[in-house]
């Protein structure tokens, strides 16, 4: 069972902007709020149409024997019981299957349980689906209630301290960034991780330019094919908003004000329409803290904080734990939203904000009370790629980008 420990978000958002390299977060977790309850099953069986698999060490792997040979691949397939195809090599050592199609996640469990029982896999998991935990409202400094109101951070007296350090980069790993005023001059580098061509919905996989095209979904699409059963949506924008709720420029007579006024902002793009797959997500995390990710290039930007406002269902997934430890291991911290499901942090059963090391952020609502789901799925959603907009109610991805 992880702590719930009682620190008050303003001390929080001072040691965020004070953070050194030398800080590593063991088991860290933020709890805010009167009440608290356990999580709802939202979202539980999300399907996927992609598995997770690594060799023991011990492993014979090359030749037909490769990760991507046809006995291997036909080994694979045998025990699926349903025909597996290779989809590519990810950091950590892993694989990338694909299943023909997207299958139930209790179906993909029971999958990959047979062939984790292969005396030659390491493990094999369910390459879970991700969630943006964040619905955009307003803008203007005046809606920011959560700077300065009684249950609100009480930032200006931080501010008083520093307003950030040029030497520490902050990545935002979301669904990429757009060429907003508030967000000019504020970021630098990038990568777009989705390799999936229907979620990244940019015409190509992965590369180097981290612009968020949109993750609209139609009535169209969520009724049938790749995307049955997404809510039917307009665009978000979402890794906008998180990224100006971090950084956007301020003290500029302009937009809206962010945390942190100094430090760069390296956007790393992990989820598209509708969702984001694991896999995208650990291979940007790595990257984000400047390790080696096969096939693409080295980041000449690494952070050392990582923002996650993101959320799916399931215990901390072993991909995820792996890749945690890696960027615990070079000094980098994760903070994660605890996501938006009225949770009792003692009982989370959403990843990655149940996983260990790192700073699991909640929230309260305007009241003090913990803020419970708040998705609205297609309800109030406008195109916001020319407002940084703030939430007039709270959320946790938006606690857990004050407090990156």
């Amino acid at each position: 069972m992880k702590p719930c420990w009682p620190l008050t978000l303003p001390a929080l958002i001072l040691t965020a902007l004070l953070m050194t390299a030398a800080y590593r977060p063991t088991q860290a977790v933020l709890a805010a709020g009167k009440s608290a309850s356990r999580p709802q099953a939202s979202l539980s069986e999300a399907p996927t149409n992609q598995l997770i698999v690594k060799y023991k060490s011990t492993a014979r792997q090359s030749g037909s024997n490769a990760p991507a040979g046809a006995k291997r691949m036909q080994l694979l397939s045998g025990s699926a019981g349903v025909v597996l195809t290779y989809a590519r090599p990810m950091s950590g050592d892993a694989h990338v299957l694909r299943l023909p199609n997207r299958l139930p996640k209790t179906e993909v469990e029971s999958i990959a349980r047979r062939i984790a029982d292969l005396p030659d896999i390491a493990y094999a998991e369910p390459d879970y689906l991700m969630f943006s935990t964040l619905t955009p409202n307003d803008t203007s400094y005046g809606s920011q209630w959560h700077y300065f109101e009684t249950y609100g951070t009480n930032i200006q007296p931080a501010w008083d301290i520093t307003t950030g350090s040029s030497s520490i980069r902050v990545a935002v790993l979301d669904s990429g960034i757009t060429d907003h005023p508030d967000l000019d001059g504020r970021w630098l580098g990038g990568y777009d991780f989705i390799a999936n061509l229907s979620t990244a919905n940019d015409g190509n996989g992965r590369d180097s330019d981290p612009h968020d095209p949109g993750n609209w979904i139609t009535s169209a699409e969520a009724a049938s094919g790749f995307f049955t059963g997404c809510a039917v949506t307009n665009s978000t924008w979402h890794g906008t908003h998180v990224a100006g709720t971090i950084g956007a420029a301020s003290n500029n007579d302009s937009g809206v004000a962010g945390i942190n006024w100094v430090s760069p902002l390296v956007p790393v793009r992990v989820v598209g329409k509708c969702f984001g797959f694991i896999s995208d997500i650990a291979d940007g995390m790595r990257w984000a803290a400047g390790l080696a990710v096969s096939g693409v290039p080295a980041n000449p930007h690494p952070a050392k904080v990582l923002n996650l406002s993101l959320s799916g269902p399931g215990v901390c997934s072993a991909t995820y734990q792996n890749a945690i430890n890696a960027v615990n291991a070079v000094g980098s911290i994760i903070v994660v939203s605890a996501g938006n499901n009225g949770s009792d942090l003692r009982f989370n059963s959403y990843q990655p904000a149940n996983c260990n090391g790192v700073i699991t952020v909640a929230a309260t609502d305007r009241g003090g009370d913990l803020a419970l789901q708040l998705w609205a799925g297609g309800r109030n959603q406008r195109p916001w790629r020319r407002n940084l907009h703030q939430q007039s109610q709270s959320n946790t991805p938006k606690r857990g980008a004050i407090y990156a």
